[in-house]
């Protein structure tokens, strides 16, 4: 299973979506972490989706800092245990041989 972890410091710029989408293609990661994105839960949603992850979890921003997202492509289990505007707690399925 492969995750991609990023403090990408202001996700509201094109340049940065776009190295970012980038970034997942040549990754091909199955789950990403994105911290510090610093845009609203429902801008953070449609960049997720659009970058290829369309099941997530986002956090919104508190003034101009903090947001959080957490997103995962169809093929991945994901339970939410817990989440905050500083912490997103899950809980990750692996379907071929049953680990948690």
């Amino acid at each position: 299973m492969k995750l991609l972890s990023w403090n990408v410091r202001g996700l509201g710029k094109p340049r940065t979506v776009g190295r970012l989408r980038q970034k997942l293609r040549d990754e091909n990661t199955l789950l990403i972490f994105l911290i510090e994105t610093k845009v609203t839960e429902s801008k953070m949603a449609g960049i997720r989706r659009r970058c290829g992850y369309p099941n997530g979890i986002d956090v919104g921003v508190i003034g101009r800092s903090g947001g959080l997202s957490m997103g995962w492509k169809d093929s991945c289990v994901v339970t939410l245990r817990s989440k905050s505007q500083r912490h997103i707690d899950i809980l990750i399925s692996d379907d071929s041989d049953g680990n948690q």
